[in-house]
């Protein structure tokens, strides 16, 4: 669980203050100063109430998993530290500086969906609306916008970290959450998310309690678990570079590995593979970190000096890392990225959980004024 700084005490009365902030602008919109614009489409928003760790990019691919078969299907994400401004309807084409490594990883697994891009998510679904009936989306996901209040969702879906509950953290700056916790009871479903594969039921009643929720609020349980399939075994690694001319990797115990992140929450991410393999140098960098030049520079002189006592070693990094790296090819050598690769992830559903499934379902079949508010 959460640990504290000794310094966190001083930052309590900006905290305060922030806490001051957020809870005024949440009184505009409950009592219509601020106007929340409501759709005539489902709109199920993902996201959370704290900076960064939920898992909240692979929990909305598993709402488009259950929805893309069935509709069409648009997410609108900010696009968080892209460097471009204003509203781009996302391509294939575009980079990751373009429209963001999350919304990037997004479109390649879904490419058949409607993906706009832009911090103004009212201007976005105004977009949505004026395209024509074919094209016009039968069901949004709004990627991280439980903040973003002038959208009105017709369903809210917010994750909270097993490992940081909400009543073990504070607001910014002191802590990490960006409301106060009791922004939870505007939600119509709560997820707690990377739990453990066998999470005890005194465990599970625990943060029942913790929470509270409201008769009317669904609360689940999710993991985190290495993507896999007929193809690709357990912890099996996917090339960032050429698939077609670089071939997957199973992770083994003698494998040397140099690890590589621009993630919230990287010790994790180095914890769930110390048991697959070797790791002998590690760099971390800050959630959704640009690399720069010199940067790339540096890391891929880090990784020939380690090769020459290593001369198996490869570089892992995340998917949303790989998406940024990929594009910043021209910076890196062949050698660097024929030797990088990806731990694809997904959300791992316990068959207990399968509720989870019908909600999302019936979210996206109900008329948005049927839904709870």
């Amino acid at each position: 669980m959460l640990g504290r700084s000794k310094y966190s005490v001083l930052l309590r009365p900006l905290a305060y203050l922030y806490g001051l902030g957020v809870g005024l602008r949440n009184l505009a919109f409950a009592c219509g100063l601020l106007p929340e614009r409501s759709y005539p489409i489902p709109i199920i928003c993902v996201g959370n109430i704290s900076v960064g760790g939920t898992g909240k990019t692979p929990h909305v691919e598993y709402v488009l998993s259950l929805l893309t078969p069935r509709y069409r299907v648009a997410v609108l994400s900010r696009g968080y530290k892209r460097r471009s401004k204003g509203l781009i309807v996302a391509r294939p084409t575009h980079t990751a500086e373009d429209i963001g490594d999350e919304p990037r990883q997004i479109l390649a697994k879904y490419p058949m969906i409607t993906l706009v891009v832009d911090g103004n998510r009212r201007r976005a679904m105004d977009y949505l609306m004026s395209l024509d009936e074919s094209e016009r989306p039968e069901v949004v996901v709004m990627d991280d916008g439980l903040q973003h209040r002038y959208v009105r969702p017709s369903y809210r879906i917010m994750l909270v970290d097993y490992a940081r509950l909400l009543s073990d953290d504070r607001l910014m700056p002191e802590g990490r959450l960006r409301e106060p916790a009791r922004a939870r009871y505007r939600m119509n479903c709560v997820i707690v998310t990377k739990c453990p594969t066998e999470l005890r039921a005194t465990e599970r009643r625990g943060i029942e309690r913790n929470l509270a929720l409201r008769p009317w609020q669904r609360l689940f349980f999710t993991g985190i678990e290495a993507e896999r399939d007929k193809l690709r075994p357990l912890a099996s690694l996917l090339p960032a570079g050429d698939s077609a001319t670089q071939p997957t990797m199973a992770l083994s115990s003698e494998q040397s590995v140099f690890l590589l992140s621009g993630i919230a929450g990287p010790e994790a991410f180095a914890e769930s593979l110390r048991s697959y393999c070797r790791i002998v140098g590690e760099q971390h960098y800050g959630d959704h970190h640009n690399y720069s030049l010199d940067e790339l520079k540096d890391l891929e002189q880090r990784w020939q000096t380690l090769v020459a006592t290593h001369p198996e070693l490869i570089i892992l990094t995340t998917e949303k890392d790989a998406m940024r790296l990929v594009d910043l090819s021209e910076g890196l050598s062949p050698q660097f990225i024929s030797r990088l690769y990806y731990l694809p992830i997904r959300v791992l559903v316990p068959e207990r959980e399968r509720e989870l499934d019908r909600q999302i379902l019936l979210a996206a079949k109900a008329k948005p004024q049927s839904l709870q508010d």
